[in-house]
C-alpha cells in the first residue's frame, strides 16, 4: 500500500469511526432513557439492562451502518479541504480521479464486508435482546426447554415434544403429545410432520394410543383437528421477518411453498438484503464523484451542498425501494439494479 493509499484510509476510516460512534451513542442515549423506567420496575439486576443494551447496539449498528459508511467518504473529504490537505493533493499533481477511485475502492470494501457481517449477526442480537427483555427482566414467558433443535414444553394438562421446521412454529417434524390426568397419561399422539393451517393442524404419519384401548396403537396417514396448542408455543421470541437469520427464511419459504401460500413475504426480504448488502456503496459514491468532480477552494460551500443534497435524494430513494418492495418487488429490483451498474460503470470510468 503506498503513501496515498494509506492516508485516505487512514483518513476515511478516522471519519466513519467518528460517524459511527456519534450515531451509537446518540441511539444508546436513546435507548437507555425510554428503556430504563420500566426496567426499574421491575426490580431486577441492574447487569440484565445492561446485557440488553449490549444486544441493542448491535441492532442499532444495523440500522445506522449504511449512512454511517455512505456520508463517511464525503465528510473526511470535506475534512481535507477545510484543512486544505485536499488542495495540496491535488497541487502535487495527484488527480481528482485517482482520489476517487481509492475511495470508491474503500467505499465499496467496508460496504459489503460491514452489511454482510451485520445480515449474519444481528438475527441473533434481536433474539438475544427480546429474550433478555421478555424472559429475564419481563419473565412473561412459561419455561421452555430447547436441546439439540427439539423443543420441550409442559401444559397445563400436556407434554408436548416437537422440533420446528420454521421460525412462526407453524411446521413442525418428530411431534409427540401426551395428553395427562392425575399425573397419569391418558392419551399419546405421534406424527412425522404437522402443519398449521388456520384453527387446524394437519398431521402425516400418525400413531395414536388411548388409555381407553391399553394403548394400542393406531396407525394412520392422516389426521386433522384442534390440539391444545397453537404455534406460537414454539417461538421463544417473537421476531419480525427482517430479523430472521437467513436459515430461518429459507425454511419459512419452504413451509410456505408446501402450504401454497404466498412467499411475497420472503421474496421481499431477500429483496431488502440485497439492497442492504450495497447500500452504502449506492448512498456514498455518487456524493463522492459529485464533490471531486465540482471541488475547487473558490466553490467549496456549493460543492458541499450539491453533495449533500445528492446524499439525501439517494437515502430518499433507497428508503422508498424498501417500501415498494412489498407490493412491486420486481419493478423494485429493477430500479435497484439500474442504480447498481450506474455506480459500477462511474466506479470504473476512466475519465473524470
Amino acid at each position: 500500500m503506498n503513501l496515498l493509499n494509506r492516508f485516505l484510509f487512514r483518513e476515511a476510516c478516522k471519519t466513519f469511526l467518528l460517524l459511527l460512534l456519534f450515531f451509537l451513542v446518540f441511539n444508546v442515549v436513546i435507548d437507555f432513557f425510554e428503556k430504563l423506567p420500566s426496567f426499574l420496575t421491575y426490580k431486577k439486576p441492574f447487569f440484565y439492562f445492561l446485557t440488553y443494551l449490549f444486544w441493542k447496539i448491535q441492532l442499532n449498528l444495523f440500522q445506522i451502518y449504511p449512512y454511517a459508511i455512505g456520508l463517511s467518504v464525503l465528510v473526511s473529504l470535506i475534512l481535507l479541504s477545510r484543512t486544505y490537505e485536499l488542495l495540496g493533493l491535488i497541487s502535487l499533481g495527484i488527480q481528482p480521479k485517482e482520489i476517487f477511485k481509492k475511495l470508491a475502492h474503500f467505499l465499496l470494501i467496508f460496504t459489503l464486508g460491514g452489511t454482510l457481517a451485520l445480515i449474519l449477526l444481528s438475527p441473533k442480537a434481536y433474539f438475544e435482546a427480546q429474550k433478555t427483555w421478555d424472559i429475564l427482566i419481563e419473565e412473561k414467558k412459561a419455561h421452555h426447554l430447547i436441546f439439540k433443535g427439539e423443543f420441550f414444553f409442559e401444559g397445563e394438562n400436556f407434554f408436548l415434544i416437537a422440533k420446528p421446521l420454521e421460525p412462526k412454529g407453524e411446521f413442525l417434524a418428530d411431534l409427540t403429545l401426551i395428553y395427562i390426568y392425575e399425573n397419569r397419561p391418558t392419551k399419546i399422539l405421534w406424527a412425522e410432520y404437522a402443519l398449521y393451517q388456520g384453527k387446524t393442524w394437519l398431521l402425516e404419519k400418525v400413531v395414536q394410543q388411548d388409555i381407553k384401548e391399553d394403548f394400542k396403537p393406531r396407525f394412520s396417514e392422516n389426521w386433522s383437528g384442534e390440539l391444545p396448542f397453537k404455534p406460537k408455543t414454539f417461538v421463544l421470541v417473537e421476531k419480525p421477518i427482517r430479523y430472521l437469520s437467513l436459515k430461518e427464511l429459507y425454511q419459512r419459504w419452504l413451509f410456505l411453498k408446501r402450504t401454497n401460500k404466498p412467499q411475497k413475504e420472503v421474496l421481499t426480504e431477500f429483496l431488502n438484503r440485497l439492497f442492504y448488502l450495497f447500500s452504502g456503496y449506492i448512498l456514498g459514491l455518487y456524493p463522492l464523484y459529485l464533490y471531486l468532480k465540482s471541488y475547487t477552494p473558490h466553490q467549496f460551500q456549493s460543492t458541499i451542498i450539491k453533495s449533500f443534497v445528492s446524499f439525501f435524494i439517494l437515502t430518499f430513494l433507497y428508503l422508498f425501494l424498501q417500501t415498494i418492495s412489498s407490493p412491486y418487488p420486481y419493478f423494485s429490483l429493477f430500479i435497484f439494479l439500474a442504480l447498481l451498474m450506474a455506480n459500477f460503470r462511474l466506479h470504473l470510468k476512466r475519465a473524470f
